[in-house]
């Protein structure tokens, strides 16, 4: 099986009819405003390809892929749903770098996950779970980007990009090396920490992919205080519509497992016009119910990290931030169930030496004993 995504020279699927499409930084394409992630996709192969089938017809144009995803079967689940698609679709695909990575084994990882996908090459490759202390091992000689640059004169690699979790100030320090034309980052309503990132990408002319639209599914699920603030819609739809009126996002990148899920997210991002209504305006209503946190707010800057028992601290915090100002009870609750047993705040010890760092003197032993309420 054989899927051929766009060349330089040909013209990207873009269905203006069910579609909006925006500009993905400096590079010249034009992306579906949502994008699919594919490592949602479960074990049902017949709904797998039915899904991403639907997506193309819908006029979806980017799905973000990894070989590491679904237990290793990201790409087989993909790859079906693109088969004798139109010409067109991209295709992004990611590797993870360590210390000791080579050109080779990075470049035999990018061309398994080709054939595993079908394709010819890749419209874009990320660098994954990469950060500024990653930098040093990607430009060694004989190292990844010696690698990617390889594929970039073979044609195999068109574009680079990174995603990752590192602190925003690293990653703007990322990507003023020039090495990238695009960035996947997490970005939705109660995470918004990236924004100082996303900002400096649009100068840049860095495309912005923001993954986990909906917090990783928290946002979708209802909240009466969001409701209250920022108008009578699905929490997930009004998660959709703030990612997308930043107007350095290219695109929202969101795990969808369902053809009701698809649908509706399409209809949500082609009902919505960022004209109607400005980021500013979008950041306020967020901001008058953060401001019930006032100043004790986690910025998730994770100086707080490592914590001496484990603990994850700053997602415990984000969680707080949800619950307390955004109401997101039934969203938090889900989350912390699924934590494992190293993660959870059963194991601190209070010994205080995250609230030693934190820059924003957070009382966070004192929080964490108050989500573990919600553990019940």
């Amino acid at each position: 099986m054989t899927v051929t995504p766009a060349s330089n020279h040909e013209p990207l699927i873009c269905n203006s009819e069910t579609m909006r499409y925006r500009p993905l930084g400096k590079t010249g394409l034009m992306v579906s405003a949502l994008a699919m992630g594919c490592m949602r996709l479960g074990e049902d192969q017949e709904l797998n390809t039915r899904l991403v089938s639907r997506a193309v017809d819908l006029g979806i144009n980017y799905f973000e892929t990894t070989r590491g995803y679904c237990g290793g079967q990201c790409q087989h689940r993909t790859a079906p749903g693109l088969k004798d698609k139109p010409r067109g679709v991209i295709v992004s695909g990611k590797g993870g770098i360590g210390v000791d990575t080579t050109a080779h084994e990075f470049r035999k990882e990018m061309d398994r996950q080709l054939e595993i996908l079908g394709l010819t090459h890749f419209k874009f490759y990320q660098v994954g779970w990469f950060g500024w202390d990653r930098v040093s091992h990607l430009i060694k000689p004989g190292g990844a980007l010696d690698a990617l640059r390889r594929a970039k004169d073979e044609g195999l690699v068109h574009h680079i990009g990174f995603t990752g979790h590192d602190r925003p100030d690293n990653f703007i320090k990322c990507i003023e090396t020039g090495l990238f034309d695009c960035i996947t980052v997490p970005y939705n309503m109660v995470n918004r920490s990236y924004e100082p990132l996303i900002a400096r990408a649009g100068e840049l002319g860095v495309g912005v992919v923001a993954m986990c639209p909906v917090g990783g599914g928290l946002l979708a699920c209802e909240s009466d205080l969001l409701k209250d603030t920022m108008g009578d819609m699905p929490t997930a739809s009004m998660a959709l519509r703030f990612v997308l009126s930043n107007p350095n996002v290219s695109c929202a990148c969101s795990g969808m497992s369902t053809l009701e899920m698809l649908e509706q997210n399409v209809r949500t991002v082609n009902d919505f016009d960022p004209q109607a209504i400005s980021f500013e305006e979008m950041c306020e209503g967020v901001d008058r119910l953060r401001s019930a946190l006032g100043d004790a707010f986690c910025t998730e800057c994770r100086y707080c990290h490592p914590c001496p028992q484990g603990v994850n601290i700053s997602r415990y915090m984000q969680l707080y931030n949800s619950w307390k100002a955004f109401g997101l009870v039934e969203g938090v609750r889900k989350e912390l169930a699924g934590f494992p047993e190293q993660w959870r705040a059963t194991n601190c010890n209070e010994c205080g030496s995250c609230e030693s760092k934190c820059p924003n003197n957070l009382p966070i032993r004192e929080r964490l004993k108050e989500m573990r309420a919600l553990e019940v």
